[in-house]
């Protein structure tokens, strides 16, 4: 499971906070409890509340509870389950039974006690909770583990002046699967969604290795909420020297073991050796060696002294790791090529790591090697129409595998919509959306199968001859799929159209017969003629009445190619003509990544072609591209 930051415990996302406290609600409503508590369990260990609801007027309740020192306010951790006073805790217990019997069949899950001190232990003293106890009339209470894929996620807590019956307990299970299934969701797509800002950052910083490389460990430390991560990259020699890391919030312990060490983790001595055999058992060098001369898709411990050695003796290292509650260490190797060219380290505060984090850590390693790689060639190459090439087929895969996330993304933030909303849903809907879950599971399985993809990023697409004027012909298919061209033989053909809004747009085509094929990928040559129709077909609709977008093809040289795109929509300003190329810039405030343009010229230039843009504000604008017939 993958989760927020524990600094970030308190922003969790609002989405996640409405579903939550609209299934405590339902449970304090048709059960007639006296309160319920949802929390999550975070990569600390920490069942932290996330939504409460009690019928006790709410400044009584606040004040019993102040009383007690109890805080059950939203972002506040109740216990933790690798803290020894917090074991016999109700919903410790419950929880830490599930993951002792997490292979067995699923069976009674939730546990159940006479004493409200059981709940609150150690939060708060047995006197103290008993006298709440009688104050409140509480007669039961109740914990039940939210599970999903024998994956233990968080945990509801009840209160009743009754008792719980079967058909209780029950129900609270159902809606705690409901509870599951949105938290699993909600981490799910937090992930992805980082997974996302990261490619798009990395497009930015492509030529910066090392930047690259800090930017993907502290996205898996910033943005999955992991204790720490580390980055060496396979160097001449067989070294592996440490070349970027990030830790949460520990920088006193790893001063300590620095100065112990005698030397920094980015230091130049902190290099292991894979053909020397005193590093034989750093988990570094097990992991690219691997089995049989084949480097392993990841490697595990349960020491961190596996990762330190045999720079960090084995009791300082199991210090450092009982101060900073690490569990388990991974080795991911990342490869280019099936060449190995560096290691993604990463501890957890968690006992395993899921089938999911290994394929999602995987991908933010492969990244690691892509940049790596886009920063190489960069440096390497020496014509600036060889980098643009090589960048816009990288560029061009990266964005169809985004697209792609983006699409599951959607689905499951539909499914996350329909959760917020329970209350009006009859029992049969409920019914429907909990079988609906199944389905949303076979969308995250898609969705790590596209990760999976992602382990073998900037794939090449193969080049063969190509007609402009099919690739543009395509491309305008792609934004008005109902479309269909005539079959005439005029020069000049008029269509037309409605846009998305509504709004009348007259297509004129003008493409010249029997062209010069010219050689690329046809998918990459039409994607870049459907950004630039994109942007037309978006200016044309910002003023709000009819529109043109005349598409021109001709010969301009016998080897050289002239494609127009030519829009009556509202124009650039002068000052922002210069800057619409570059990487990042967008006009679209609060969407757009500012990469759609940027992409398109630089694969125009590795065509050995050019790309010339001229507007004026309130009449339009005119794209004038130049290819070489036949490259």
């Amino acid at each position: 499971m993958i989760h927020l930051n524990r600094k970030h415990h308190a922003h969790v996302s609002p989405r996640l906070q409405i579903v939550l406290q609209q299934i405590v609600d339902d449970v304090v409503n048709r059960l007639g409890c006296l309160g319920a508590l949802a929390t999550t369990l975070e990569n600390d260990m920490g069942l932290y509340v996330r939504a409460s609801a009690f019928t006790v007027p709410n400044g009584r309740l606040q004040q019993v509870f102040a009383q007690s020192h109890v805080n059950l306010e939203p972002g506040q951790a109740l216990m933790y389950l690798n803290n020894a006073r917090h074991r016999y805790n109700l919903g410790v217990s419950a929880v830490n039974g599930v993951h002792a019997n997490i292979t067995n069949e699923p069976g009674q899950q939730h546990l159940l006690s006479e004493r409200l001190y059981d709940l609150l232990r150690p939060l708060t003293d047995r006197a103290t909770a008993d006298e709440i106890q009688r104050e409140l009339n509480i007669s039961q209470v109740i914990a039940v583990p939210l599970v999903v894929q024998k994956e233990v996620v968080g945990a509801i807590m009840a209160l009743t002046q009754d008792s719980f019956t079967n058909r209780d307990a029950d129900f609270l299970e159902a809606f705690g699967n409901l509870a599951a299934a949105a938290i699993q969701n909600n981490y799910r797509l937090t992930a992805m969604e980082a997974l996302e800002r990261v490619i798009f950052a990395l497009q930015a910083r492509m030529t910066d290795e090392t930047r690259v490389l800090q930017t993907v460990v502290d996205a898996v430390v910033n943005e999955l909420g992991y204790e720490g991560a580390m980055v060496a990259t396979l160097e001449n020699g067989n070294a592996l020297p440490v070349r970027a890391y990030a830790l949460d919030d520990t920088p006193q312990i790893l001063a300590h073991l620095e100065k112990k060490a005698g030397m920094s983790l980015l230091d130049p001595k902190s290099v292991v050796y894979l053909d020397q055999p005193r590093y034989k058992n750093n988990l570094s060098v097990r992991a690219v060696k691997g089995i049989d001369g084949r480097p392993q898709k990841f490697l595990t411990s349960e020491h961190l002294h596996d990762l330190l050695r045999p720079f960090i003796n084995k009791p300082l290292a199991d210090f450092a790791q009982r101060m900073l509650g690490i569990r388990q260490v991974i080795a991911v190797p990342f490869f280019v090529e099936d060449v190995v060219v560096g290691n993604l380290f990463v501890a957890s505060r968690r006992d395993h790591f899921s089938t999911w984090e290994t394929t999602l850590l995987t991908t933010f390693g492969q990244q690691a090697a892509a940049g790596i790689r886009n920063a190489r060639l960069y440096h390497e190459a020496e014509e600036q129409r060889r980098i643009a090439a090589l960048f816009a087929r990288m560029a061009f895969s990266s964005t169809t595998a985004v697209h792609g996330l983006g699409n599951d993304l959607s689905y499951i933030k539909m499914y996350l919509q329909l959760l917020q909303e329970p209350e009006v849903l009859s029992e049969s809907q409920k019914e429907e959306l909990l079988a609906t879950n199944a389905l949303m599971i076979q969308r995250i399985e898609k969705s790590v199968t596209l990760l999976d993809n992602l382990h073998e990023p900037w794939r090449l697409t193969a080049d063969k001859d190509v007609q402009i004027n099919d690739c543009l012909l395509r491309a305008v298919r792609e934004l008005f799929p109902g479309w269909q061209r005539a079959d005439t033989a005029v020069a000049d053909e008029a269509y037309n159209l409605r846009l998305p809004n509504s709004q009348p747009l007259t297509l004129k085509l003008s493409l010249a017969d029997d062209l010069p094929t010219i050689l690329t990928a046809p998918d990459m040559l039409t994607e870049a003629f459907r950004v630039i129709l994109k942007n037309a077909v978006e200016a044309i609709m910002a003023p709000g009445k009819p529109g043109s977008l005349h598409l021109t093809s001709r010969l301009q040289a016998p080897d050289r190619l002239q494609i127009l795109i030519q829009d009556s929509g509202v124009g650039i300003r002068p000052q922002d003509l210069p800057h619409i190329f570059e990487m990042g810039w967008s006009t679209k405030e609060g969407s757009g990544m500012g990469f759609g343009l940027f992409w398109t010229r630089d694969f125009i230039y590795g065509l050995g072609g050019s790309i010339f843009v001229d507007s004026k504000p309130g009449q339009g604008t005119t794209f004038d591209i130049m290819l070489a017939a036949g490259n």
